[in-house]
């Protein structure tokens, strides 16, 4: 050993033992440094990566898709409702003030490396992220093959070989808080309508141990995730796998969570056992009028409360519908309010909205009905211009289904205008909100009808409206991102979003209601929870830090008066997991206080209730070494 070499391992290790005696926070924010994956030059669509134009002979459908894990990550981390950051850097330089605050504090408590390589990263200095980890003592998540920098696989301890194919299991293989009571074996998900060979085509990597790596979970031979401790508190976690499947894993997307956890040394998250949200479209639309194979009456207050109302009672559910409160009124070609109509159609049906809204009404202020946005009209906008809408024979223009599609133009094969979209997606929240008195957070293009263009984006417009989640399963909506094309549903990560029998529409209640009842029997342990809960959770604005002098774990939870206006009146409920290593430091929990008052916590259970109430709340753990 070079005496120039052992006195850097001096320097370094004073270093490391002064970072020791000097970090006294761990913040609950988590920093997601990327390549080139979010190809939104503006940085606020994150969409499912497009074929790639490459051709493979493995599966039904051969096209080869591009790299969905900066996709699925955002899509977790807001389901789970951690907080984070994102740095690109294809448009940015890395830089230490990217993790630290003017004072040279560390602004988060984990950093999730998912740097691809491309030829548009903007040349990192990845020695920052060492410093960061070593002498600030942030902890590090390094993802798949995303680890080809040398100063990331120094942090790991481990050499990067490469990655070829294989089908061999993963099975857990040491002790560890990252792998307690995972199943000995990690199974790809099942999934409806995914290829049946899905899995056995997956990159695995390969990597060599240098000294300091753990390995917990293997693939034949090959570590497949790895665990490192620093004296600065820094601690780094390695999860390999095929960066396109790895999270198509129950087992792995629970073990990132428990790394964000080990990382930081807590963690306040929410997951989704057994939770469905259920969905009816269509009430209030102006199609069932005029639309010769969608055509039937309005559903009226009776039906409306023996058939819907009742049975949710009795099965403390919620149905979540799309209202449409605008009706297009062909003899005058003008927009209406929908629920002041009164009237038999042209095929001789009875239109009585007015009872129709008695039902709803009542069903709302039961609280088992949730108020959804679907348009305004659910008519194109122009219904002038050639063809011709206004005025046509019922058998002839009336008839073709793409005039009942209100944000992408599907009878002329065009987009709607932005402006136009947004003046109807504002104009129908302010009158949903008249009608009902509730304002709604979901919208929900009719017959998915939508424009797809960045500029006229209608998932994209549906934030610039002030929606917190768009259509049925496009995803969040918000003011720092959209993010379209959910994933996970019926999985702890997400709620599963399912139909209401028979077919998802008030027209499948006129024609057999009976078969709304069956969705009970059909998910007997579910919880039919309001869009609106999740849509909460998901905007929830969380934050903490640990105080390591003071022995104490501060978080605040902070609900946004707009998009978490559920919580206005109703209890919330979070996950609080302790690392291990952190309660052996610090002791077990002595006490929990939320909002200065005593709660009840159970650190084997997690579980942490927080009153009613928009705004901030206040958690406090105190620890007490035994």
């Amino acid at each position: 050993m070079s005496r120039i070499f052992r006195l850097y391992l001096v320097v370094l290790t004073c270093l490391l033992l002064v970072a020791t005696e000097t970090q006294a926070a761990k913040p609950f924010r988590v920093l997601v440094v990327i390549g080139d994956q979010w190809k939104d030059p503006a940085s606020f669509m994150v969409q499912r990566a497009a074929p790639t134009g490459e051709y493979s002979g493995y599966f039904k459908y051969p096209e080869v898709y591009g790299e969905n894990d900066f996709h699925q990550l955002m899509i977790l981390l807001k389901s789970w409702g951690i907080p984070f950051d994102v740095v690109r850097l294809d448009q940015q330089f890395l830089q230490a003030s990217m993790f630290t605050d003017m004072y040279g504090d560390p602004m988060y408590g984990t950093i999730i490396w998912d740097v691809n390589q491309g030829e548009q990263l903007l040349d990192p200095d990845c020695s920052i992220v060492r410093r960061m980890v070593l002498e600030q003592g942030i902890g590090i998540i390094a993802l798949a093959d995303r680890i080809s920098q040398p100063e990331i696989q120094d942090i790991l301890g481990l050499k990067y070989v490469g990655a070829w194919e294989s089908n061999k299991e993963l099975r857990p293989v040491s002790r560890h808080f990252l792998t307690e009571g995972l199943a000995s074996s990690f199974q790809a998900d099942v999934r409806e309508g995914v290829d049946e060979f899905y899995g056995v085509h997956l990159k695995r990597q390969k990597v060599e141990l240098e000294e300091g790596a753990e390995v917990l979970v293997t693939q034949g031979d090959w570590p497949q995730v790895t665990a490192r401790s620093f004296p600065s508190g820094g601690r780094a976690v390695w999860i390999g796998n095929d960066p396109n499947g790895l999270f198509e894993y129950q087992d792995l997307r629970t073990l990132l969570r428990r790394a964000i956890t080990w990382t930081i040394g807590y963690n306040l998250y929410k997951t989704w056992e057994n939770d469905l949200i259920m969905i009816m479209d269509d009430p209030g639309g102006a199609q069932n009028t005029y639309l010769e194979h969608w055509q039937y009456p309005t559903l009226t207050e009776e039906q409306i409360t023996r058939h819907l109302i009742e049975p949710l009672q009795k099965h403390q559910a919620v149905l979540n519908i799309n209202f449409v409160p605008g009706f297009v009124n062909d003899e005058n070609e003008s927009i209406e309010a929908a629920w002041t109509q009164d009237f038999t159609d042209h095929f001789g049906a009875k239109q009585d909205f007015k009872s129709g809204k008695r039902g709803y009404d009542k069903g709302i202020k039961l609280g088992v009905f949730e108020v959804m946005c679907h348009g305004l009209t659910h008519m194109q906008p122009d219904l002038h211009s050639e063809p011709g809408w206004y005025g046509a024979p019922y058998d002839q223009e009336k008839a073709e289904v793409g005039w009942y599609r209100e944000f992408g133009d599907t009878r002329r094969n065009q987009e709607i205008p932005a402006a136009e979209q947004l003046w109807r997606m504002k104009t129908a929240k302010k009158w949903l909100t008249e009608q009902f008195g509730v304002v709604p957070l979901e919208f929900c293009a009719g017959g998915n009808g939508a424009s797809t263009s960045y500029h006229n984006n209608t998932f994209k417009l549906a934030a610039q409206a002030g929606f917190g989640w768009c259509g049925w399963t496009e995803g969040y909506c918000g003011t720092d991102m959209v993010i379209i094309d959910w994933d996970f549903m019926g999985t702890s990560d997400s709620p599963d979003i399912v139909a209401a029998p028979p077919d998802a529409h008030d027209f499948g209640i006129v024609t057999d209601p009976g078969k709304f009842v069956t969705i009970f029997d059909q998910y007997p342990h579910g919880r039919f929870i309001s869009i609106n809960e999740y849509i909460a959770y998901l905007h929830a604005r969380n934050s903490g830090s640990w105080d390591k002098e003071g022995k104490k774990l501060r978080l605040r939870v902070d609900y946004d008066p707009h998009y978490c206006r559920y919580f206005g009146k109703k209890t919330s409920n979070w996950n609080l997991e302790l690392a291990d290593w952190l309660v052996e430091e610090m002791g077990e929990p002595a006490g929990v206080l939320v909002n200065g008052k005593s709660m009840k916590y159970n650190r084997s259970a997690g579980a942490l209730s927080l009153p009613a109430g928009a705004g901030e709340h206040e958690i406090e753990v105190k620890f007490e070494k035994r």
